[in-house]
């Protein structure tokens, strides 16, 4: 292109930023006061990025960060982040990121150099002969001690990883014969034998820049400065949460009453038991005690979806082009497949009050004179479907704010099971299967390295709540994160709560939160809900919830302290409240007799009296 004097245009480098890098000041867990810093920083991750963000479901994948697909990617020839001198210097100071997990599926271009069903193929191919290798190579390990210290066995990740890196090399830099390269990279690793593969893997180990470990940042430490009692004072006083007015985000405030609720169940017996899949919206029904002819529990056979979220893909800069959402769970695009995962049945759930009081009321918890009522409770639940819709299968309670074990039980749902939603309640058959009937007294045996935890199970769930209802009264405070739908599985109304999504809510407003795994990396610079495929722990967001509210109010107290808040003798006097003298007749004769005995009677002591009376 010419420019105005005929002569070539030069390309103008933009500055783009450098909000992908970590701040080198937040590195050792610090906080950066720069303005307009040009890094990226942990507290913006809420403000900058959608995919934190919960709707409240616990069917869907928990959210992940945005992960960048465009051609900077590390490719599958070259050393993986290799670094200039100028970089250096920041590169030890900030923490290297853990290179986040994919699927087997080809990463997005912005030019490709095949349709995608192409290149998802050729990527099948070679995932495969790398399979086979590494599986010769895990034999052969084991018969030899030495090749096994080596290390030279990939997991299952970083075979994904391998072939990705390699798809998308070819992909990038040769994309004129990129068929043809894939292709002979195929032939070349079946036809390959173990040993070359074993050669291979170890010039590819003794060549490649060690991989960085991420910088441990330290986790927030909570510290308050308050006795437990004060800190339930402060929790009480300043963050109890009104739920007026958010009866249409989930939250009931009453029970549904007698006639709602004859209503719903006349619906219910009009539909027929038709309901929409919770998974891939399609029709079916539903045969509560199973159809008597089939023996099915459900109509419409297996369930085709994704399980994952959509999301965005990021672009670079300047690029307008459309870029279809994309689904966490197999980085398929939207409408490319009706699923990547066929589940047993359909499954549906419902969040109408009135629907689910139609198998077992709301319910108050009652008065509770017992002497070791709980003041402040941590709680979590996990649900599973049944015929019903989706029923508690696991609650679990833990004491504010030291976080000690209250309740931890499963629960068999009224309905017959039609998916534990294992994948995110973290229960799964087998738990239900060594679940032992709970009793007052019974002690967990000792738990061994590895093992998953023996709990105890009740029948029902209204034995669950009426477990909790024991160790609480109506002035518990229940702290907890998107408590409407606990409160809702355990069919409660309670008025004073803590709910950690009205606590740090999403720039947005509700309905969008977020979620607890995004709110506990932001603030207290902790990880739960890692992907380890057993699912959520009930206890681990139990008591990250009460972290959070504590995090809360270490950060209010500490305003209040500002504004000439104090504890006085363990009660909480406003700024500027004194002291008042407060005596009884006997302090006054007191007072009498000792003016008497150092004044005159009829004058000094007079006059002493009336001003001691006064002060008093």
């Amino acid at each position: 292109m010419a420019g105005p004097a005929g002569g070539p245009t030069s390309a103008v480098p933009v500055f783009s930023g450098l909000k992908h890098l970590p701040c080198p000041k937040e590195a050792g867990g610090g906080r950066c006061t720069t303005v307009a810093c040009l890094f990226g920083h942990r507290a913006e991750a809420l403000n900058t990025s959608l995919d934190g963000a919960d709707d409240g479901s616990r069917t869907s994948e928990p959210p992940a960060k945005r992960q960048r697909t465009d051609n900077r990617k590390p490719d599958g020839d070259g050393p993986q982040g290799a670094s200039t001198g100028a970089s250096d210097e920041k590169s030890k100071l900030a923490p290297v990121k853990p290179r986040k997990p994919e699927a087997l599926n080809p990463r997005h271009l912005q030019k490709a150099p095949a349709a995608h069903g192409v290149r998802l193929q050729l990527l099948k191919l070679l995932h495969a002969q790398f399979e086979r290798l590494n599986e010769e190579t895990s034999k052969k390990s084991l018969k030899d001690p030495g090749l096994k210290k080596l290390g030279l066995v990939l997991s299952a990740q970083e075979l994904i990883w391998m072939a990705l890196d390699r798809e998308q090399h070819l992909a990038i830099h040769k994309a004129a014969i990129y068929g043809n390269l894939l292709k002979q990279d195929v032939v070349r690793y079946k036809k390959m034998p173990v040993d070359e593969w074993i050669k291979e893997r170890r010039k590819a180990t003794e060549t490649a820049q060690p991989e960085k470990k991420p910088a441990d940042v330290a986790a927030i430490v909570i510290n308050t400065g308050l006795t437990p009692d004060q800190e339930i004072e402060i929790l009480k006083k300043r963050l109890v949460t009104p739920i007026t007015g958010l009866a249409p985000y989930g939250y009931v405030p009453t029970p549904p009453s007698d006639e709602q609720i004859v209503a719903a169940k006349a619906a219910v017996e009009m539909s027929k038991n038709w309901e929409k899949c919770d998974r891939c919206t399609a029709r079916f029904q539903v045969f509560p005690g199973r159809n008597l002819e089939t023996g099915e529990l459900a109509s419409g056979g297996k369930c085709t979806h994704h399980p994952g979220r959509q999301y965005l893909p990021d672009r670079p800069k300047g690029d307008t082009s459309y870029v279809p959402k994309r689904y966490r769970c197999c980085e398929q695009d939207a409408g490319e497949s009706p699923g990547c995962v066929q589940g047993g049945s359909h499954v549906w759930k419902t969040s109408d009050p009135k629907r689910l009081a139609t198998l077992w009321n709301y319910e108050a918890a009652p008065a509770n004179d017992r002497p070791d009522v709980a003041k402040a409770v941590c709680f979590d639940c996990e649900m599973g479907y049944t015929v019903y819709g989706m029923e508690l299968i696991r609650v679990t309670a833990t004491s504010w704010p030291d976080g000690a074990e209250l309740l931890d039980v499963l629960v068999q749902p009224f309905g017959e099971i039609l998916d534990l939603n294992s994948r995110y309640s973290g229960v799964w058959p087998e738990d239900l299967a060594r679940g032992v009937s709970w009793t007052k007294d019974w002690k967990a045996p000792e738990q061994k390295p590895g093992e998953r935890k023996i709990l105890q199970k009740v029948s029902s769930p209204e034995v669950a709540r009426d477990l909790l209802f024991s160790l609480i009264s109506p002035d518990t405070i229940l702290i907890g994160h998107g408590l409407e739908n606990d409160l809702n599985a355990m069919r409660m109304v309670h008025p004073r709560l803590v709910d950690t999504i009205l606590l740090y809510p999403h720039r947005r407003g509700l309905p969008i939160r977020n979620s607890l795994k995004i709110l506990m990396e932001v603030h207290l610079n902790r990880r739960i809900q890692m992907d380890t495929g057993d699912g959520h722990d009930s206890a681990e967001d139990a008591r990250a919830a009460g972290d959070l509210a504590r995090l809360k109010v270490q950060k209010e107290w500490s305003s209040m302290q500002s504004d000439g808040w104090k504890f006085v003798d363990g009660v909480l006097r406003e700024p500027g409240w004194k002291p008042t003298l407060q005596l009884n007749e006997e302090d006054l004769s007191q007072g009498v007799r000792n003016s008497e005995d150092s004044v005159d009677a009829e004058q000094g002591g007079a006059l002493l009296t009336e001003e001691f009376l006064e002060a008093a």
